[in-house]
């Protein structure tokens, strides 16, 4: 343990890097370390932010009643999502070379190198936890008031324990995926694959344990019928919420294992795995002509699109929000339209003509949540030197960005519109209106947060994580997306058909002059990068 503490203090200054800032005199190393923290602080504020618009809004609903469903909830939210990023970097993450062999060069055993490489995979889980539930729990506070004596210390503790279960299970499989996808040419496009069908088998069971709509007389009813059959041990952390010791031991049992196993199959199976993640494929040879052949715009989307798709935590981070809009376009299909326009008409007043338009809008939303254009700049890293050798215009080169950003959206409003239309009888304008309200959000989002992108930019990654997941752009949309999105409900809600208009109308007013200003100032922006 003494051997593991030096490293695992390393990964942690690798988080906070306060002595680099302080004491480094090298001003690139001093600013790489500043935005190396603030992206850390900002990771956890999201989180934060996101808690607590989740959490207020579900205990409204829930009227008092239920309240110790919403930290659930918010587990559940960081479990699932932590499970899926860690199918996707655990391989890389455990046993690179590039990364690993420095570490092996050390008078260590494996096994305390794999720990310490461990703690990094579960210390960026541990930030999400904490800013989530830690948040719920303070909303359940002001919201509830008296609470159970075992709810803060169980809290508490569940921040602790939270990751590991996710961490484990996710990295079990990561490590086999990457282990069989270690020779193929295109292994991060079929580990992306892997991810996305791992995610709607998930979503698939949830929804099928019950009817989306079988208990809309309780709220509470349905939220945890949903809840526990997506992820039981969720039972068990609420049980030991409301002080039952035994179910929260077990929760913490269970957790420790499948951390432990995962460190058990890793060290006893280092040989094995290190050199299996590490073999590598022959590449496809670059075919001058095939370039020549394609436009200049249709040829820069395809290297975006190709580097996308062989990009699983970038693919993952930008089309969950498609794939979330789909399954739940499916879930109303399923439930039927009586059912989900009772509820809708008695909730929040919408007629059963104006259906098409509502759930235009939350479609357009679902889906860029998600939408992580302002990574696609830095994305270029080192290489970036080779766009602006290209005699291709900077301008083109952001068109590029925006049209493989907005494809997601494009096609999920697509499908979207179709389903809904044809399941419930809608009349066939509601195919196109869906499909062009969430192209204008992709759109508008896509214009914003490139723009952020552009004055956020840093090429100096060596893991694409860095950027998707901790990037000073990715994390500042989506707290101006979530905001955006809150401002648009309110309007939607309180002047109905108006306030979608109105919400349509500001996504232009405010993303068309952005557009305009990166179109005139391209050439400038791409020279100063």
């Amino acid at each position: 343990m003494k051997q593991v503490l030096p490293l695992i203090r390393i990964q942690l200054m690798e988080y906070f890097p306060f002595a680099a800032v302080k004491n480094t005199t090298d001003a690139g190393a001093k600013k790489r370390a500043k935005r190396r923290l603030t992206s850390t602080f900002v990771l956890f504020g999201a989180c934060v932010y996101m808690s607590a618009v989740y959490s207020m809004g579900m205990l409204d609903g829930l009227n008092g009643t239920g309240y110790l469903l919403i930290p659930a909830l918010m587990l559940v939210m960081g479990s699932v999502l932590g499970a899926i990023t860690t199918l996707t970097k655990a391989g890389p993450a455990l046993f690179s070379a590039a990364s690993l062999d420095p570490l092996l060069a050390l008078p260590l055993p494996r096994r305390t190198v794999i720990l310490s490489r461990v703690f990094s995979l579960y210390f960026e889980e541990l930030l999400i936890h904490a800013g989530m539930l830690l948040t719920a729990g303070v909303c359940c506070q002001i919201r509830v008031g008296a609470l159970p004596a075992a709810f803060w210390p169980v809290l508490v503790l569940t921040v602790f324990f939270a990751p590991l279960l996710p961490l484990g299970v996710g990295g079990l499989i990561g490590l086999f995926v990457a282990m069989l996808t270690a020779r193929m040419k295109n292994k991060n496009l079929f580990t992306t694959v892997f991810s996305m069908l791992f995610l709607l088998l998930v979503m698939f069971f949830s929804f099928n344990a019950g009817t989306m709509f079988s208990d809309m007389s309780s709220i509470a009813g349905s939220l945890q019928t949903r809840l526990f059959s997506l992820y039981p041990p969720a039972r068990l952390f609420c049980q030991g919420l409301s002080g039952d010791s035994l179910s929260f031991l077990l929760f913490a049992l269970i957790s420790l294992a499948a951390l432990g196993l995962l460190c058990f199959v890793a060290v006893k199976g280092f040989a094995f795995f290190y050199g299996a993640i590490n073999a590598t494929a022959k590449g496809a040879a670059f075919r001058m002509g095939r370039q020549k052949r394609s436009g200049a715009l249709l040829t820069l989307c395809k290297k975006e699109l190709k580097q996308k798709l062989n990009t699983p935590v970038w693919m993952m981070n930008t089309d969950m929000g498609t794939v979330m809009a789909i399954l739940a376009v499916v879930a109303l299909a399923v439930a039927g339209r009586g059912a989900v326009g009772e509820v809708l008409q008695e909730v929040f007043g919408i007629a059963s003509g104006s259906l098409g338009l509502f759930f235009g809008l939350i479609i357009g939303a679902i889906q860029c949540v998600s939408l992580t254009a302002s990574a696609a700049v830095s994305m270029e890293g080192k290489g970036l030197w080779l766009i602006k050798s290209l005699p291709i215009g900077a301008n083109t080169w952001l068109r590029s960005k925006l049209l493989v950003s907005m494809l997601p959206p494009a096609l999920g409003g697509l499908v979207c519109g179709l389903v809904l239309t044809i399941a419930w009888g809608l009349p066939a304008w509601n195919v196109p209106l869906i499909w062009g309200i969430s192209v204008l959000f992709g759109w508008a989002f896509s214009v914003v947060e490139l723009s952020l992108g552009l004055h956020f930019a840093r090429f100096d990654w060596e893991n694409p994580a860095e950027v998707v997941k901790q990037g000073g752009g990715v994390l500042l949309s989506m707290l101006i997306t979530m905001l955006v999105m809150g401002a648009g409900a309110a309007l939607v809600i309180f002047l109905g058909a108006w306030g979608a208009a109105a919400l349509c109308l500001l996504l232009l007013l405010v993303a068309w002059p952005i557009r305009l200003i990166m179109g005139k100032r391209a050439e400038k922006m791409l020279t100063k990068l």
